[in-house]
């Protein structure tokens, strides 16, 4: 029997956004079914960690295997976890023989709400505490057994959840708030619930910018109404990644000329004297 074809693009091609649009197959009305909304929301998900796993491996930073690999396999690799060992399934991670070492954990926030009533679409509201309650509880679960990994959430939400406000924040500008909490961990005793780095993906999802992403660190100030004016690309994340895997592991440190620069921080081996 041959095997089943995926949908969209081949997983090997994910290189850009909108390759893992494409990917992930036709976007469903945002008033379709809450199974379907779901199921492709997952199918972005999982092109996304792709994507991300691909960016990481053309810095040739990190002297091991990442996954997913280019070709997807890997993906949602169950990880040991917590005081009891309970294998947790991941996006993007890179382990040694010391155990994980950096993860990434993907989130997607892609449709707005349907009022139940009207069926008028309202704002991206609804899910973005749950979303918070299973990032606490997988960054519990992983630095309790690994608390010198490092672990960056990435959250993406299409572009216009900017421009919801009215005369209330914007739904981007109530996922940073809601966000906020779960991130600033700058060291290993530091609390388990936190991540190291927390960044919102803001995407386009139709022409005619279709595949932009740019992202937003909840650390920063949002705007209450509007796109905020600090975002940055996708390989922005991934050298603010590398940095803080660099700093906590003791192979880089943050030279004045290096922390502006374009690169990727160059990771060197620790010290054996």
């Amino acid at each position: 029997m041959a095997p089943k074809r995926s949908e969209g693009a081949p997983v090997a091609a994910i290189r850009t956004f909108v390759d893992a649009l494409d990917a992930a197959g036709p976007r469903p009305d945002p008033r379709a079914s809450r199974e379907e909304k779901k199921n492709w929301s997952e199918r972005l998900s999982n092109k996304i960690a792709v994507l991300i796993a691909n960016e990481l491996r053309t810095t040739r930073q990190l002297r091991g295997e990442i996954l997913p690999s280019p070709t997807g396999t890997g993906r949602e690799k169950p990880v040991p976890s917590g005081s009891f060992n309970k294998p947790k399934k991941t996006d993007v991670n890179y382990s040694t023989l010391s155990g994980l070492e950096l993860l990434i954990s993907i989130k997607t926030l892609g449709f707005r709400d349907v009022d139940r009533k009207t069926r008028e679409l309202r704002r991206y509201t609804k899910n973005m505490l749950r979303n918070d309650h299973e990032l606490r509880a997988e960054a519990m679960e992983f630095h309790e057994r690994y608390p010198y990994a490092v672990l960056v959430a990435l959250f993406f939400i299409p572009r216009d959840s900017c421009e919801d406000a009215g005369s209330d924040k914007s739904s981007f500008a109530h996922a940073v708030m809601t966000f906020r909490a779960r991130t600033g961990r700058k060291r290993p005793d530091e609390p388990a619930q936190l991540f190291e780095l927390f960044f919102i993906g803001l995407y386009d999802w139709d022409i005619p910018e279709r595949g932009r992403v740019e992202f937003f660190n909840v650390e920063d100030a949002p705007r209450r109404r509007g796109a905020p004016s600090r975002l940055v690309g996708i390989d922005s994340v991934v050298r603010q990644t590398l940095a803080v895997y660099g700093q906590r592991n003791r192979l880089w440190v943050p030279f004045e000329d290096d922390i502006q620069g374009k690169q990727a921080p160059q990771l060197s081996p620790p010290d054996t004297d």
